[in-house]
């Protein structure tokens, strides 16, 4: 298994270690929901290294990816980025990323479960194109900050304003190092991530910023957080069959840019309207949340699954990620899912942060 960098300062702190694509991560440094109210009320910082980095060279590294991902690349300069999916020409979702513009070079960003597969199906689908694919993981840490505190933490550590628009990015100097600082809404709220190279001083920027109010958090914590902001993750709440309308990703698709793999198919379900199942969001009764799979029954018959669930501090609730068969996903819609007992659940409406 992988170890962080900042493995040592993880201990330092008691952090509760788990596997995550293969990389030895914190998961809880005691209270996961002591670290969830911190990211909603202040600021909480997480080490994000493990995400997927991938740097795109090449003379048709605009044109090629502007002709994959469902998101507009060409209207993006320098220090820009935006969210996009990967797609199949069914309009099946092979992956989600951000993709940020870095002058000659783009950077895509995914998790780290979703990294090495993107790779593999986005090497497949170039032919002749003048475009080289690199894994740079391993060359960058993120740091990445959360919370309604966290434009004021990176503005102290850096002495300057961070991006204000999101997936906006720039590079400063600190400490004689390059950084990256880039704003990600990825829990919903102000967010910001900082690249710090493998070279640099990483303790000392960790330090920082708990130093200057951020709460550190795991991956439980991060997980509830991503569910209360409505942010499915790719091979838990939506993979290969499944449509990218059906997991609500809209935000992710321009509708104006014309043609890229699976536009076809996503335009003639947007004019139409004809979806037969949706990704919603379900409060569920009890303490406990329920496991991947568990049916979901409207009148006691089965209309769709769990994809995902879990404890929500802030909303003193279990919130669960559901496939629900039309016309059940209507915000409100009174459900049930059955796990070891049967749980009353109602439809809530994306997202679900405070």
């Amino acid at each position: 298994m992988r170890s962080l960098p900042l493995a040592a300062e993880h201990e330092r702190l008691g952090a509760s270690f788990a596997e995550l694509a293969g990389w030895r991560v914190a998961a809880h440094y005691g209270n996961p929901a002591d670290e969830q109210r911190a990211v909603r009320t202040a600021a909480g910082v997480i080490d994000w290294t493990p995400r997927g980095k991938i740097r795109v060279t090449g003379e048709d590294r605009l044109s090629f990816l502007d002709g994959l991902l469902t998101n507009d690349l060409k209207p993006l300069r320098e220090g820009q980025g935006v969210y996009a999916a990967v797609l199949d020409h069914k309009a099946h979702v092979h992956g989600d990323l951000v993709a940020y513009h870095a002058g000659d070079h783009y950077l895509l960003e995914t998790d780290a479960e979703s990294k090495d597969r993107i790779i593999a199906y986005v090497t497949k689908l170039l032919v002749s194109d003048d475009v080289t694919l690199a894994d740079t993981t391993g060359e960058f840490a993120i740091l990445a900050v959360f919370g309604p505190r966290s434009g004021g933490i990176v503005n102290s550590m850096f002495r300057e304003s961070p991006p204000k628009e999101s997936y906006d990015h720039h590079v400063v100097d600190w400490n004689g190092s390059n950084v990256r600082i880039a704003r990600n809404p990825y829990f919903g709220g102000d967010g910001y991530e900082i690249w710090i190279s493998a070279t640099a001083d990483m303790a000392a920027a960790f330090r920082t910023l708990l130093a200057a109010g951020a709460t550190p958090f795991g991956t439980r914590a991060a997980e509830a957080l991503r569910i209360e902001a409505g942010r499915p993750k790719f091979g838990v709440d939506m993979g290969e069959d499944t449509l990218v309308l059906e997991a609500g990703l809209e935000h992710a698709i321009s509708m104006t840019k014309g043609c890229y793999v699976g536009q076809e198919i996503v335009s003639r379900a947007v004019y139409q309207g004809h979806l037969n199942r949706r990704l919603v969001l379900l409060e569920v009764g009890g303490k406990v949340p329920p496991n991947a799979g568990s049916p979901v029954l409207a009148e006691g018959r089965a209309v769709g699954s769990v994809t995902s669930a879990a404890w929500s501090a802030n909303r003193d609730r279990v919130l669960a990620f559901a496939y629900v068969r039309r016309p059940h996903d209507a915000p409100a819609t009174g459900l049930t899912v059955r796990a070891d007992r049967d749980l009353p659940a109602r439809v809530s409406v994306l997202p679900f942060v405070p």
